[in-house]
């Protein structure tokens, strides 16, 4: 929901922050007059990059905006995606309070094609995103946002084309070198290093007359942070009356409509990730011109991040089918907006979560001259990147349960912004004090591990040609070109499956009271009302050893092998077994021959200067999907909270492929209505293809098939790309000097919209013990005598009755369990237009300036809130806004920037649910001095998120709570010294 009350406010905050820099004197940012003549001036900073970048928006054919360095290894924010924020119409996607990927007009990461130096790039994990957290923001020199398509682009981007720049010594001719240092401060930092380093280095030189270049570009940092995280998995439709257990005479039924859907969480609760995080890039670049008409580049790029997570997780589940519910409400929507239940369990699970992430490219670029007429380029790269993550989700973990309780609620009736989270422990249960859960009340649920094993490769070949007319006819030159590439994501998954552990089997003894420590509950969430609960301590422990004491436990107590979770040589790594076969290996290549004709025009129209360029280009696709997976053979209910697969020995293997071909038309037009006046029109189809994942030739399931979240994909590789119809047009005055107004007004017809359709499906023969005569025998037992019918009663009734314990699997009397398969398909269409104003300011030579901009989009596509349904949406369609005030003048930098993004879908959940996040503004600071007595040297300070913004996201309705994000503000001090 919009919230313009909200948007003005701190819009006025950041403007009135903005004017604290008024105080800042000096005289003009140049040479005095009366200082001695210099032979070159070189103008860096803010001033400079500002009119770089607004130099490519004017001379592009399309709709271009740009960011340029303001100087060798200073780009102006620490991050690529904070960067890119600041140009109209682009938002951002954060991870762990930093940038990770880019919306651009609506269009989400997978919209959005991201190029390095014109190259496409390896992907991250199945979609087609960019990682730009991965890429150190010293080594770029420019960034380039092609919000419009022409015949010689790459494809692959409805939102946009972003092609990442980074420098080349022969542009800058003679030693060029930059060091810089900073020390970061992360304010939510509680286990790891309170001050981190960063250091970035880049250094170039030409020789022979400036015929041979050479570049060395390094960057490292480390960066350690706490997220703090509020969360409800999914929740789950009409549970009233689908799984039939509730007793509605216990409900407070406030519904408009009697009728009408209700809405049921899954569970509630707490997430502490404490995170390390290593980045190291490198570029090295070579370049030889041994003529003026050839020149030569071969460069190397590496970025190398390790990542490293420990989560503690605690909160209350709720029953697999309801019948444990002893009191709730609905209110007018139809969500349950209180739910108290009796029994089992309050978790706290550790995760380890780590990855790894390396890419490597090496590419080819030459240009020639070959005559006054023609010039061709030849372009090839070869491009890898693995990422390896440990276990399902990439983490190990171990999950042990507090598990004497008498009740558990959850309340958000309040309407605050984090629900209520309440435990009634037993009296006398073990380990319970005074009402609270100690060290010893934890008994044992279960463990897991495994690998994800993630590599992607590209290798492209591209010509292109410009032949240079040289007559009057008004054709001034065609550009041509084709190109190859090859793009083959492999996915493996290795896994160890569960651990038993004895399944609340009263093993609180195993677990020492000097492995846990109790932190606690208060103040996680101080940039949010509620969010309490009165469990005043949760606890966390020694991971290493809660993971020897599950490892001992099945080796005592399990008749086959312990699996090997296997430990890293440093023993800080869990890993299970790579030596055995995946548990899945899937591949996906995909094969592209494209050529492109294009014509570039000159005239004038009504004695205006009027430029025209069009062109078409046509490209061809073969994708081949090769997969191998064990399937599930049965499903085992593992303890009354937690559900696994035994799979098959046999394995599935298919071998599938899909085609298609497009043919893609562009016509832009430039009109100079005065020197200072351009008015363009661009018209152009364009694609964006299918995320690789979405093309795995197999169906596959979960493997924690809980009732109400049992769930699975079938890919599909015959998938069509999107396909979409761009209209834009724009206005643009470069009314002085780094000084421009814009406002431009875009619109775009998607065909093809892939839309992933949830069909319930049996899934070969897993058959469902919940719902089976064993089951229902359970339930008549307990109701006759008395007793209350929950998941564990039932549970244990059943394993009383069959005289067994522990595992309960699924026979052939148990009624065929029912999965939501999620299968991706062609289906639909729609509409999206916006407007974007923008302007930027120098005010004379005072130093100061302004940015500001505005965008605004809006979508034919309606969301039934109250529909569990299939529906059709579009993510992403959100306004946004930027306000930037800087000072530039006598060597004294300083900017403050706010961004704003107004609420929007964020996608649709399990159960066909809608997913929003809130509205969110954050604003950044920055400050630097060109220290005087030191030429070249020039100290800073960064301050990002200052004001503690923090991000929610809600599920149809905002007080039907999903999922909240606790951030903090980062400092940066440190020093660069160039020359």
């Amino acid at each position: 929901m919009t919230n313009n009350s909200s948007f003005k406010r701190k819009l006025i905050a950041s403007v009135v922050a903005s004017s604290a820099l008024a105080g800042l004197s000096g005289g003009v940012y140049a040479q005095d007059a009366d200082a001695p003549m210099m032979d070159e001036i070189v103008v860096t900073g803010i001033r400079a990059s500002l009119t770089r970048a607004m130099d490519i928006k004017r001379d592009s054919g399309g709709i271009v905006d740009a960011i340029s360095a303001e100087d060798i290894g200073k780009f102006p924010d620490t991050n690529l995606a904070e960067s890119l924020q600041r140009i109209t119409g682009v938002s951002i996607d954060r991870s762990n309070n930093e940038g990770s990927k880019i919306t651009v007009r609506g269009f989400g990461p997978n919209y959005n094609l991201v190029l390095l130096n014109g190259r496409k790039m390896p992907s991250v994990g199945d979609s087609r995103s960019f990682e730009f957290g991965d890429i150190a923001a010293e080594i770029v020199s420019g960034v380039e946002v092609h919000k419009t398509f022409s015949a010689d682009n790459v494809t692959g981007g409805i939102g946009s084309m972003v092609n990442i720049k980074t420098a080349r010594p022969l542009d800058n001719p003679g030693l060029n070198f930059s060091i810089g240092t900073k020390a970061m401060m992360d304010t939510t930092n509680e286990t790891g290093d309170d001050v981190t380093p960063e250091v970035a280095a880049i250094i170039s030189n030409t020789f022979a007359d400036d015929t041979f270049g050479a570049q060395l570009a390094l960057s490292y940092q480390e960066r350690d942070s706490r997220l703090v995280n509020a969360d409800v998995a999914n929740w789950r439709n009409n549970f009233h009356t689908d799984a039939g257990n509730i007793d509605m005479s216990l409900v407070e039924d406030n519904r408009a409509d009697p009728d009408g859907p209700t809405f049921y969480p899954r569970n509630f609760g707490y997430g502490i990730d404490d995170i390390s995080r290593d980045r190291l890039n490198g570029q090295a670049v070579l370049q030889f011109a041994p003529t003026d008409k050839i020149e030569a580049t071969l460069d190397y790029t590496f970025v190398d991040v390790d990542y490293e997570a420990l989560n503690t997780g605690v909160g209350i589940w709720f029953s697999d089918t309801g019948d444990a519910l002893t009191d709730g409400v609905i209110d007018e929507n139809g969500t349950f907006v209180s739910v108290t239940e009796a029994g089992q369990d309050y978790a706290s699970n550790i995760r380890r979560n780590t990855s790894e992430t390396e890419l490597d490219s090496v590419g080819l670029n030459v240009t020639w001259d070959v005559n006054e007429n023609l010039a061709l380029t030849f372009d090839a790269h070869d491009s890898s990147r693995l990422n390896q993550g440990v276990g399902r989700g990439n983490d190990a973990f171990l999950i042990l349960g507090a598990v004497e309780i008498d009740e558990k609620t959850y309340d958000a009736t309040a309407g605050e912004d984090i629900p209520f989270m309440h435990i009634d422990f037993l009296d006398d249960g073990a380990g319970i004090v005074d009402g609270v859960p100690t060290a010893a009340s934890y008994d044992s649920l279960f463990a897991q591990s495994g690998i994800n094993i993630n590599e992607s490769d590209v290798q492209q070949f591209q010509v292109d040609g410009v032949w240079t007319t040289n007559d009057d006819s008004g054709l001034v030159s065609v550009d041509f070109g084709v190109a190859h590439t090859e793009i083959a994501n492999r996915w493996r998954s290795f896994n160890t499956g569960q651990l038993p552990l004895g399944w609340y089997s009263d093993n609180q003894e195993l677990w020492p009271a000097d492995m846990f420590t109790a932190l606690p509950t208060a103040g996680l969430f101080p940039s949010f009302s509620g969010g309490d609960t009165n469990v005043p301590v949760y606890h966390t422990w020694d991971f290493e050893r809660g993971v020897a004491i599950a490892e001992q436990q099945w080796a005592d107590h399990s008749a086959s092998p312990l699996p090997d979770w296997g430990t890293a040589p440093e023993g800080t790594k869990m890993r299970a077994d790579t030596s055995g076969s995946p548990v899945s290996d899937h591949r996906v290549t995909e094969e592209t021959m494209s050529a492109y004709l294009q014509f570039n025009m000159e005239g004038e129209l009504s004695g205006m200067p009027f430029q025209v360029v069009s062109g078409l280009r046509y490209e061809q696709t073969d994708v081949v999907s090769n997969s191998y997976q064990q399937d599930p053979l049965e499903l085992v209910w593992q303890n009354p909270t937690e559900w696994g697969l035994n799979l098959a020995e046999d394995s599935t293997y298919t071998n599938r492929t899909g085609d298609y071909k497009v043919f893609l038309p562009s016509l832009d037009a430039a009109l100079d209505i005065r020197e200072d006046v351009i008015g363009r029109f661009s018209f152009s189809q364009s694609i964006t293809r299918p995320t690789l994942g979405s093309m795995i030739g197999t169906r596959s399931v979960t493997d924690r098939p809980k009732p109400g979240e049992r769930s699975g994909t079938q890919g599909n590789p015959n998938l069509r790309p999107f396909s979409s119809n761009n209209l834009d047009l724009s206005l643009e005055w470069y009314y002085d000097d780094a000084s421009y107004a814009s406002v431009g007004l875009f619109v775009k017809k998607v065909d093809n919209f892939i839309v992933d359709q949830f069909v319930s499906t049996e899934v070969l023969n897993l058959r469902d013990p919940l719902e089976g005569p064993r089951a229902q025998r359970a339930r008549e037992e307990l109701a006759a005598e008395g007793l209350e019918i929950t998941d564990e009663t039932v549970f244990n009734r059943i394993n009383e009755n069959q005289g067994t314990e522990g595992a309960i699997t699924q026979v052939d009397a148990d009624p065929l369990a029912p999965f939501e398969i999620s299968t991706p398909s062609n289906m639909e269409e729609a509409t999206l237009q916006g407007a974007e104003f923008a302007v930027q300011h120098n005010f004379s030579d005072t130093g100061f300036g302004v940015i500001a901009n505005l965008t605004l989009v809006a979508g034919d596509l309606e969301v039934d809130n109250s529909s569990t349904d299939f529906q059709f949406v579009l993510p992403g369609l959100s306004d946004s806004a930027n306000f930037i005030a800087f000072y530039d003048k006598n060597g004294l930098q300083g900017r403050i920037a706010y961004n704003w993004r107004d609420s929007f879908l964020n996608g649709v959940g399990q159960n066909n649910t809608p997913i929003y996040t809130e509205e969110y503004g954050q604003v950044d600071v920055t400050i630097s001095y060109d220290l005087p007595f030191v030429d070249g040297l020039t100290v800073f300070a960064e301050g990002i998120n200052v004001t503690d913004e923090s991000q929610r996201q809600y599920a149809r309705y905002e007080n039907m709570f999903k999922h909240a994000e606790q951030y903090g503000a980062r400092y940066n001090i440190g020093a660069r010294y160039t020359f």
